[in-house]
């Protein structure tokens, strides 16, 4: 879904002529929204609009735009909070028209910003996780591939509430109807933004003086007749009380159901088994053996004698879906849930038919219980591929003008999104139950030999097809209130605001066994009639009254009603509050012989609100007292999603700084050179004070070409969450090195409170040239080292677990791995029970690259009519040489660029997007190419994969709307059509579940496919 939004916004922005990366004034034509337009296209405009910071600005002429010497209503975009007659800022900023957005029909704007080059790894509907924890299935933007939490996302200026409990923002809470244009920061910002600007600013202007009415509707499909869209939009606005008095509104709907499985699509499988990178060779064979160094259970998947490698129908060979027998256990162990005794059955499964036989568990790989084919093995079936959306929005805002250059302003808006996806359609549970030899559900015989071997238990698994599907629903109510009064004083302008903004999420992960419950119907017994019962309400009568004994041998044994016994949802709800004053105050304090110097000051206080309510409290594991069934893990009340809860506030005050000083002006090599300056001081209630500052330079030698520059020091505050998380967990597939064991591990996570700031040291070298000699051409190049220092993380499972091994089991990380025993035991038991993860100030990482753009508008004659014809070209891009990130100082550097490392964490090295789009008169059409680089599957020296190359991807899309006037109102007609050629990126994934990971990287390369839209837009 998200690849057929990226074309939109890219051919839209090709009917930019002067690069949208430069600092500007651009001209309005009059009725319209803003776009980015050429200066050789003079048009006249009105009204005021806004800069980035959110304030009016009143419009000036423009030494880089001659035709709006005589305009009213430009845009003057500076990346800066300082807005000026002829100011250039420093620091690089990329405009976008959603007017040109719409027009090609994107799902939403924010997932059409996710496609410009310099967004990477941004999360939309097309990115699900099997953990229901996950609320990344919104729209979350990340810059550079730094973090969503790097970003700092705005609404005309204002700071909006988190909307996760990681702190990030889902830009799908911003109502679209209205949004004028978005304005991108993709430098460091936070001297003039505040916190969380590292990696760059998205701010979402709103067109506060539309008049009309507007209308929008679109309906799209996929070329497999799936994931069909409905979009909806209406605004309304008018001046009243002698156009004193401005009031607008909008309203916006959208529908989307996802795609239900990967089965749906190329190379993913769905009931059959999935394409994974798994060991090349079992232990003993080919280079997996001892003999090159392995010991006897084989070397660990990755290594240069067992390579990761593309492997077909991989399946689970340590469960079946009919109950799979892992070990024997004699009386004594059994009661204290730990050892095992030998027994001539292990390796058997049970059918409701065929009784129990020796299971088929195929062809084993270099990965352990990952094998291949097998009558028998299993696999996690039904993930959803990409989830369902829903969005309802509405927008307000009252503008009054109280005289004396006073306005008076109050804006809200409300967004109800619900997001649902499958996360497993078959649980597992990997040995972590035991039966008992006088379960009344098991074959006689299997009971009988049981006895005869002295066997109490047997510890077992199962992969529950018959389970109900495991479905996360996230519910996200987000109300954002702004007032203030601003205007102007001599040549100040000045503006008070306050803001409240509230995000209500509501998760719920419904299949989840409660697992109390499910250790209670496990113990089934007869009674004293013959009656199959749970054991506990003969032992202990009224613990778990109700209890329905389960069946769990075959395929479809246990009943619906013993399923409906234990299967509940897990719920956990998320309250993010903001409330923020500011003041803010620029203008020109006095001249100096090259121009005026302008300045901008404000302060702001914030105070910060989170509360993170749950149904359960993973820092406690369950009572499994009378329940004899429970195996030797750490059992939390529920198999998946155990969010802890969380509450913390903090109190934040700010006050800024920011300084514009001409230089020089029409000198010989200096028509115009400016210095820039900026520091803000932060004071956190939490984490204690830093600044932040920044220094550039604007150099325009003469009128063709300007250079700028900028030096800065950013800051990323720790998140609530990661300051006052309580105990939560997840559960998934762990490859342990020390036992070369790969089976589900609890992993439980905390906050840290003496968590500091994160610091961030960026600089920008830029230059943009116009040549006089070839009209409505223009080129941008601009350079961008970023190095973030006390970087909060938490080292991953894998790491700690190399690092514990690499130091023999002396490093003080070993502490966050339980194990049942000491760490020189290395069988299969010792497996860890629990991985714990707390965040910590140790991190780094380094990136460096170029964001490049070319566009050229080349006039035409007439070809379809009498009205002349323009052909824009366009071709925008980014090179990203090095991304290096460090999990702690110690830890071996992760190479990120050009690589899938970290998971898929990793970037391309290139990406661009190139499009022509032919406009005459009514009539638009054109194509754009979306083009990422080859990528590898890692570059670290100890880890190997056959096939480690993957393909440069190409997306071809199309275009094309007409404008028709009916009774003197315009509708446009329009279509288009995205990955055209159908494209589909092989690239299974290291280790994955078969089935459950979709064998792709879902937030880089398009897993939709083929995807036409169709709609009309109506203005009044």
């Amino acid at each position: 879904m998200l690849e057929r939004t990226r074309t939109a916004l890219l051919i839209a922005t090709a009917l930019s002529g002067w690069s949208a990366a430069h600092a500007q004034t651009v001209p309005i034509p009059a009725g319209e929204s803003p776009q980015v337009t050429t200066p050789a296209a003079p048009t006249a405009q009105s009204g005021a609009v806004s800069d980035l910071s959110g304030s009016e600005v009143t419009p000036t002429a423009s030494a880089a735009s001659p035709s709006a010497t005589n305009s009213d209503g430009d845009i003057v975009v500076t990346g800066s909070r300082i807005v000026a007659n002829g100011y250039k800022a420093p620091t690089p900023v990329t405009v976008v028209s959603t007017v040109e957005l719409l027009k090609k029909a994107p799902e939403s704007i924010a997932a059409g910003l996710a496609t410009l080059p310099q967004f990477f790894q941004s999360s939309g509907s097309n990115v699900t996780s099997s953990q229901a924890r996950e609320t990344r299935a919104g729209n979350y933007l990340n810059l550079r591939g730094l973090g969503e939490i790097e970003t700092l996302v705005l609404l005309d200026g204002q700071r909006l509430p988190p909307t996760s409990y990681a702190g990030t923002v889902d830009a799908n809470i911003i109502p679209q109807a209205l949004i004028q244009r978005v304005d991108v920061v993709t430098g460091g910002a936070s001297a003039a933004y505040g916190s969380d600007a590292v990696a760059g600013v998205v701010n979402f202007i709103i067109d506060n003086k539309f008049e009309g009415l507007k209308a929008a509707g679109q309906y799209g499909i996929s070329s497999r007749g799936d994931d069909h869209q409905v979009k909806f939009s209406l605004a309304a606005g008018h001046s009243f009380a002698d156009d004193r008095l401005h009031v607008e509104i909008g309203l916006d709907y959208f529908y989307q159901p996802g795609i239900s499985n990967n089965g749906e699509r190329p190379f993913g499988g769905n009931f059959t088994g999935g394409w994974v990178n798994v060991g090349q060779y079992a232990p003993g064979q080919g280079t997996n053996t001892v003999a090159n160094g392995c010991p006897a259970s084989g070397c660990a998947a990755g290594t240069k004698q067992n390579p990761f490698t593309p492997t077909f129908n991989v399946r689970l060979a340590n469960g079946t879906y009919g109950t799979l027998v892992n070990s024997g256990r004699n009386a004594t162990q059994a009661a204290n849930r730990s050892g095992t005794s030998p027994f001539s059955l292990v390796g058997y499964t049970f059918s409701p038919t065929a009784g129990f036989y020796k299971a088929d568990l195929g062809t084993p790989t270099g990965t352990p219980n990952f094998n291949v084919g097998g009558a028998d093995t299993a696999v996690t079936f039904g993930t959803t591929l990409t989830s369902k959306l829903r969005t309802k929005q509405a927008f307000g805002r009252l503008d009054y003008e109280l005289g004396g250059d006073t306005t008076a302003f109050l804006q809200t808006s409300f967004t109800d999104s619900d997001v649902r996806f499958v996360t497993v359609a078959a649980g597992t549970q990997f040995q972590s139950f035991q039966i008992f030899n006088d379960n009344a559900f098991l074959p006689t015989a299997f009971a009988d030999a049981m006895r005869a071997q002295g066997i109490a238990s047997f510890v077992a698994s199962r992969v529950e097809a018959d389970q109900t599907p495991k479905v996360a629903f996230q519910n996200n109510k987000s109300t954002i209130v702004l007032g203030g009064f601003k205007g102007k004083i001599a040549d100040f302008n000045w503006s008070v605001t306050g803001s409240y903004g509230n995000s209500d999420l509501h998760a719920r992960h419904t299949g989840n066994f409660e697992q109390s419950r499910w250790f209670a119907a496990l113990d089934a017994v007869r009674d004293s009639s013959g009656n199959i019962v749970c054991r506990v309400t003969i032992t202990n009568p009224g613990q778990f009254p109700g209890c329905v004994p389960w069946n769990p041998f075959g395929n479809g044994s246990p009943s619906k009603a013993s399923y409906a016994y234990f299967e509940t949802e897990s719920k956990f709800r998320v309250v993010s509050r903001q409330t923020d004053f500011a003041a803010n105050l620029s203008g020109a304090l006095f001249d100096l012989p090259a121009g005026p110097v302008n300045i901008a000051v404000g302060a702001e206080y914030r105070h910060q609100y989170l509360n993170m309510t749950s149904n359960t409290d993973p820092s406690k594991p369950i009572d499994v007292t009378n329940l004899r069934t429970a195996a030797n893990v750490y059992n939390l009340q529920f198999n998946s999603t155990n969010q802890g809860p969380s509450h913390g506030t903090q109190n934040v005050k700010e006050a800024y700084g920011e300084i514009a000083i001409p230089i020089l002006r029409d000198t010989p090599f200096f028509q115009a050179l400016d210095l820039n300056a900026a520091a803000r001081y932060t004071d956190y209630s939490v984490s204690g004070g830093i600044w932040a500052w920044k220094a550039g330079f604007s150099w325009t030698p003469f009128d063709q070409l300007r250079f700028r520059g900028t030096i800065s020091r950013d800051i990323r505050a720790p998140t609530l969450n990661e300051l006052f998380a309580g105990v939560s967990s997840t559960r998934g597939t762990f490859n342990d090195v020390h036992t070369n064991t790969n089976t589900n591990v609890i992993t439980l996570q905390q906050g840290n409170k003496n968590l500091k700031p994160e610091k961030g040291d960026t600089i920008t070298l830029g230059a943009i040239w116009q040549p006089e000699f070839l009209p409505g051409f223009s080129v941008s190049l601009d350079y961008y080292h970023i190095k973030i220092k006390d970087r909060i993380t938490s080292l991953s499972t894998t790491d700690l677990n190399q690092r514990c091994e690499d130091s023999g089991g002396t490093d003080v990380l070993c502490s966050f791995i339980t194990r049942p025993f000491p760490f020189s035991n290395r069988t299969p038991a010792n497996f860890p029970t629990t991985i714990s993860q707390v965040p910590f100030n140790q991190a780094a990482l380094t990136t460096y690259g170029l964001d490049y753009e070319v566009n050229y508008r080349i006039p035409m004659g007439s070809i379809f009519s009498a009205e002349p014809a323009r052909l824009d070209l366009r071709l925008i891009g980014n090179h990203t040489p090095s991304l290096v990130s460090k999990a702690s100082p110690s830890s071996a550097p992760l190479i990120l660029d050009g690589t899938l490392a970290g998971g898929g964490t990793g970037i391309p090295r290139d990406k661009l997007t190139a499009s022509a789009q032919l406009t005459e008169g009514p009539l638009s059409f054109g194509f754009d190419v979306r083009f990422i680089g080859k990528m590898v599957y890692t570059k670290q020296p100890t880890v190997f994969v056959t096939n480690n190359h993957l393909a440069p991807a190409a997306y071809l899309n199309a275009n094309i709307s007409y404008d028709l006037n009916i009774d003197g109102h315009q509708v446009t007609l329009f279509a288009t059509g995205t990955n055209l050629t159908d494209h589909f990126v092989f690239a299974p994934q290291n280790n994955a579940q078969p089935t459950e990971f979709y064998p792709s990287f879902q937030s880089l390369y398009d897993v939709v496919g083929r995807y036409v839209v169709v709609g009309a837009r109506l203005k009044f």
